[in-house]
């Protein structure tokens, strides 16, 4: 008969139990405790598709306890917002969104834009974005997608609010933005060119008139300019890519370090309502005309033409640090914007250029 193998078990004694149960403890509250130390690169695994970067956001996020947002990537539908938010599931920490826009009332370029600011470029001329209001903006056209019922073209735009995280731009946030426009370009079939991500804050490059020459500015190299306030040299920014939905060129006097006049181009019937209301509410208009002309003002002046079957506004803005005084006489800075106004129009193939005329309105008393 054979003899079966008696098997023995082992069982731990009260001693071990409480060893490994005091162990586990101290492994799970270390676990916890450690928990802002791996919550980042789980948010990068988990939000908004898996765009994101544990390394940036461990620069960016607070150490203490959070939590996700509602993430809505993946469902190819604009609008793709994702984010974290602090424990009291009441304020953000980091705000994130991508959506296609064509200038609707409470839309982000609506919100953005009140009326037309000098943005703070502090990308590199090859990503079409600035830093706005709350953090990181871009906007990208989208040759993909159709015009809406109106004849208007979406664009697509991504917004990071980093209000609760930081008050100056820094590279962590600037490539953040880049990586969810990439990640909604592709989702939403926008067909935009893929972004590079930016390695640091773009600063400002004060350029001599030799080296414009072969960016979108170099039309200040023909011709013959206004003498600048101190009598030195000009020196030129140009901070943007002839293809981008706000374009600029900037003049600098060399002998102060300040900005003369300030040169953008803004592309798209959303641009319509904020220079109407810069115009209504900086201006007296006179009879005759209306906030939608084309106008000179004390320290600013507006062109305007059709591109691509859409509005195309110019703006030059001109002011002292001190004064609201224009840096240029007034005749000089229409002289700019409308060399400007021309150099885009013909870059983007545009109609019906309206220049303002030689007639300088003030400020509403």
């Amino acid at each position: 008969m054979a003899v079966g193998v008696r098997r023995r078990w082992w069982l731990p004694s009260v001693r071990g139990l409480v060893i490994v149960a005091v162990t586990l403890a101290v492994v799970m509250g270390g676990g916890w405790l450690a928990k802002p130390m791996w919550q980042p690169w789980w948010y990068a695994r988990t939000l908004c598709g898996g765009n994101l970067s544990g390394g940036d956001l461990a620069e960016l996020l607070p150490n203490e306890r959070l939590r996700p947002a509602e993430d809505t990537f993946g469902t190819g539908h604009s609008p793709l917002r994702c984010g974290v938010d602090k424990n009291d599931g009441r304020h953000f920490v980091l705000d994130i969104e991508a959506q296609t826009d064509t200038g609707k009332r409470l839309g982000p370029l609506d919100m953005e834009f009140t009326i037309p600011t000098d943005p703070d470029f502090a990308y590199p001329r090859s990503v079409p974005g600035f830093y706005g209001k709350f953090g990181p903006v871009i906007i990208q056209e989208c040759p993909k997608l159709g015009r809406d019922s109106e004849g208007r073209k979406p664009r697509l735009v991504t917004t990071v609010n980093t209000t609760a995280v930081e008050n100056d731009p820094s590279p962590q946030t600037l490539r953040t933005a880049v990586r969810i426009a990439n990640a909604a370009n592709a989702e939403i079939g926008c067909g935009a060119d893929p972004l590079p991500l930016p390695d640091r804050v773009e600063s400002t490059r004060k350029l001599s008139l030799s080296q414009a020459k072969n960016t979108m500015c170099g039309w200040l190299t023909h011709g013959t300019l206004p003498k600048s306030p101190s009598g030195k040299a000009w020196k030129v920014a140009a901070p943007t890519n002839e293809r981008a939905t706000i374009t600029s060129c900037s003049l600098i006097d060399s002998g102060t370090g300040e900005y003369a006049v300030n040169l953008t181009g803004w592309y798209g019937d959303w641009t319509d309502k904020p220079f109407d209301t810069l115009l209504a509410a900086n201006m007296q208009i006179p009879k005759g005309h209306s906030p939608h002309d084309a106008l000179l003002g004390d320290n600013f002046a507006r062109a305007k033409a059709r591109c691509a079957g859409e509005s195309a506004n110019f703006l030059a803005n001109s002011s002292t640090r001190n004064s609201s005084r224009p840096a240029l006489p007034m005749s000089d800075v229409r002289f700019l914007l409308n060399k400007f106004t021309a150099d885009q129009t013909e870059r983007r193939d545009c109609t019906h250029p309206e220049l303002p005329d030689t007639t300088v309105h003030p400020r509403p008393h």
